[in-house]
């Protein structure tokens, strides 16, 4: 699928005698059955979208009309500050997050918020493309999936290494935690308590570990290597580690250099002055500013974007 493609398809559909695409009002979903709705709010300009890129703004609208506040000042002397509900008027809806992103192909680029992160993105992303019947109800939108050519676009140096456990549950017959692989595609004998043996754990220290495990629990583990000249973090060429690399599944490795490796995937991350209107981003500068960044990394061979110079966003 190429989820650019299809998610402009699905906007230039018709319901309920209007085009999905022109109003915001049918791309409302409820995604947690809560009376909040997560609505693909603001869209690039409709003549771009046989372009490159498709951009947009996704906000999660809060359900009800009140919001806590203390109205005091905070220069005030007072034992407390008084907590009240607020109502912001008749038919007004507080705004819990807002989140920008532009797509290219299946490449996703994105400004998060506290309250709206890429997940959110995903399942909304998920739930318009399953109403359109693009998506079956078991299948979903992944938008940090792995790159195919992991080794030709992932970090070529890095300063951590971070290798962790797949979950392990514990259930009846399910054999003993000391002797269990704690993750699949391992040498043998690399367990959590392996692991823990090696940093002086004696076997009543880990008995009693395992004791605490109920039934359906799990023990997971996490190991970071970094190497350090004093106070500083060395980076480590991709290469002094490429071999003890194939040998791990791609869902245990982490690597942090500049971006993130997680996965068999690359998230890339690069810092943006993007114009505000009050405390608020300016959407069309926000979304320009993604996709300068996704051209940034494209041009320096980090991702396989093409944008063939077409307009973007005008």
């Amino acid at each position: 699928m190429d989820l650019k493609a299809t998610l402009v398809d699905v906007l230039r559909r018709r319901a309920e005698n209007h085009l999905i695409g022109e109003n915001a009002r049918l791309r409302a979903i409820d995604l947690d059955g809560d009376g909040s709705h997560v609505v693909l709010n603001k869209v690039s300009s409709p003549p771009t979208w046989d372009g490159p890129v498709f951009c947009g703004q996704i906000i999660h609208v809060k359900a009800g009309a009140d919001i806590q506040a203390v109205l005091q000042s905070l220069d005030d002397d007072t034992d407390e500050f008084l907590v009240q509900n607020v109502d912001i008027g008749r038919g007004a809806r507080v705004v819990k997050g807002v989140l920008y992103f532009a797509v290219n192909r299946n490449h996703v680029g994105l400004i998060e918020s506290t309250a709206v992160k890429a997940s959110m993105l995903e399942r909304y992303v998920t739930a318009l493309l399953r109403q359109a019947g693009e998506l079956d109800a078991e299948e979903r939108i992944i938008l940090l999936a792995r790159f195919l050519a992991a080794g030709e676009k992932g970090l070529s140096e890095f300063s951590d290494l971070t290798l962790s456990a797949r979950p392990r549950y514990r259930s009846p017959g399910a054999g003993d935690l000391f002797t269990r692989p704690v993750g699949e595609a391992r040498d043998e004998g690399a367990t959590v308590f392996d692991m823990l043996r090696m940093m002086g754990w004696q076997d009543e220290a880990l008995a009693r570990l395992e004791a605490e495990v109920p039934e359906g629990g799990r023990v997971e583990g996490l190991l970071k290597v970094f190497i350090k000249d004093r106070r500083h973090k060395v980076r480590i060429p991709r290469a002094a580690i490429e071999e003890v690399l194939r040998n791990l599944d791609p869902a245990d490795l982490g690597l942090q250099g500049d971006g993130r490796e997680q996965g068999g995937m690359v998230k890339l991350s690069v810092v943006k002055d993007i114009a505000t209107e009050g405390s608020l981003l300016d959407p069309t500068d926000a979304m320009l500013r993604i996709v300068e960044a996704l051209r940034e990394w494209a041009a320096a061979g980090k991702i396989d974007c093409r944008f063939e110079g077409q307009e973007l966003l005008h």
